[in-house]
Formats: structure tokens, sequence, C-alpha cells
């Protein structure tokens, strides 16, 4: 297995682009026939406004950039670094005032969205400058085949993000949060837990995990997502979040992604719409989320 990935992702790098786009609309049509009524659902609830023919475009297009990102994460451990710094750019400027965060102790959150090529966050210690002494530590749920996940693990890793396990490593997670070191956390997944909150009009559980962690270690929290420029290529990009409790951290980041989805059409398809997001929306378990005064 290990062998026959490391060989598709030597030709996936090394070949003209052309294949991995070919790649990507394949995998893209597969998932939109085993995932488009659900697909279809969630745009057309989240855009009433919007008719048949918006949703299967945007639709189509979320499904081919899934597939895009997911090649990604194969071909980017078959490339040098002189490519990885080509594909990935980020504007060291915003991470200045993250770093003082760092160098004054404080530490921050930062959530991360489900656009696409989240894969490519993982060079940010590479490509960044002046963020030498941050460290970075991101949740991840580890494959079912421990060979497979040691290696994508091993590839993940390879610019000095660390991934801890969302079952033995949380600990983990959170001496680097004693340290004043960076957490990264998915804040857009389904959840069985967490609280209840209206999403693209829709009651929908979110985690509250990200605002948790911020408000325990008085961290500062930031929107971390990838801003897509072209095949295989990104800008990364941080915006600080103003709230400084779990509820109202919940809650902006939420709406911070709203707002992004309903900006314009490019920024809608980038994002993950073949999860299902509002599944436990109405799950009597799932408490509303309240603000405290």
């Amino acid at each position: 297995m290990i062998f026959l990935l490391s060989v598709y992702a030597w030709l996936l790098a090394k070949l003209p682009e052309v294949f991995a786009r070919l790649n990507a609309w394949g995998l893209g049509w597969i998932l939109w026939r085993m995932r488009g009524k659900l697909i279809r659902r969630n745009l057309a609830a989240g855009f009433p406004e919007k008719d048949l023919a918006w949703v299967r475009r945007v639709g189509r297009t979320s499904c081919s950039r899934t597939a895009e990102m997911a090649l990604y994460s194969l071909a980017s451990t078959m490339m040098s670094e002189a490519e990885i710094r080509r594909r990935v750019t980020v504007d060291s400027q915003t991470l200045v005032p993250m770093a003082q965060n760092v160098t004054q102790g404080k530490g921050n959150v930062l959530f991360v969205p489900h656009f696409n090529l989240m894969e490519m966050m993982t060079a940010i210690p590479f490509v960044g400058q002046g963020i030498d002494h941050v460290e970075w530590y991101t949740l991840y749920r580890p494959l079912n085949q421990p060979s497979l996940d040691a290696w994508v693990k091993r590839m993940r890793e390879r610019f000095g993000v660390k991934l801890v396990s969302r079952k033995e490593g949380f600990s983990q997670l959170m001496q680097a949060m004693r340290k004043g070191q960076n957490a990264v956390v998915l804040f857009d997944q389904n959840t069985s837990s967490g609280v209840r909150i209206q999403f693209l009009g829709r009651p929908c559980a979110v985690t509250d995990l990200p605002g948790l962690i911020a408000q325990r270690f008085h961290a500062t929290g930031w929107i971390f997502w990838t801003e897509r420029l072209g095949f295989w290529k990104c800008e990364l990009r941080i915006q600080k979040l103003t709230a400084q409790d779990s509820a109202r951290l919940t809650l902006e980041s939420n709406a911070w992604l709203e707002q992004k989805l309903r900006s314009d059409d490019e920024a809608c398809a980038n994002w993950l719409w073949a999860h299902d997001r509002w599944k436990n929306g109405l799950t009597h378990d799932i408490k509303d989320l309240e603000i405290k005064s």
C-alpha cells in the first residue's frame, strides 16, 4: 500500500500538472456521484435564492477542489522545498502579532475552516518568516491502518507542524498551550457534541473546543484559512478574532465563515459541502449556545 501511494505521489508531483488536474476532475466526479444528493441539499438550503444550475456548478466545483486537496497531500511528499515555496505563500506581516503573543507566553488558538488546500497549512513554519520560535500543534484523526497513518503523519509533519491524535494526544496539546504556543483546531466539522447555533439559516451542531481552549489558557483566537490562487497554489491568511470567551468565539468564528461563504461563488465553492454538517442540529443531546453576561 505504501509503495503504491509513493509511486502515485511521485507521478502526481513529477508529471506535467495536467495529469494531476485530470485526476482531480475524475475523483471529483466520483465524489459528486456519491455525495451529490447531500451537497445539493446543503447548498439549496443555505442559498434558497439560487437556482439549480448554480447549485450544481458550485457543488461540482467543490467536489473537484476537495479531490485537488487530497491529491496535494500525496504529491507534496515528493515536492522539493523550492516547489513548496512556489505554491504556498503567506504575508509574514500578518504573522507578527501572533508571533508576539508566543514571545510573551500568551499563546494562540487558530480556528481552521474546511477550505480547499487546507493541507497546505502544514508548510507555514517553512514559508513564514520571523516565526522560528513558534510551535504548531494540531489535532487530527488517525487512520485505521497503523503503517499508513505513520506515513501520512510523517509527511504532514515534514515542515514542523506537530500532529497530535484526538484520542491520545490531547494532553500534549494542552501542554503546548501552557507554554504559550499555538493550537490549530478545525471548527466547522459535523459533531455529535458541542453546542447548537444557527448556521446558514438552519440549526447546526458545532464544536466549542477551540473556544474552550482559548478561554482556559487566556489565548488569542484567530481565523486561519487558505485563499486559493490556482491549482495547488494558495496564500495562507490569518485574521484576529475579537471575542475572548468560548461562547462568543464560537459564534464569531462561525459568523465569519458564513459571511465568507456568502461573499462570492469562488469562496463558496472552496468549502467542503460533502460533509453533513447539519446532521445533528436538532439532536436533543445538543444544547443551544448561551451567552452569559
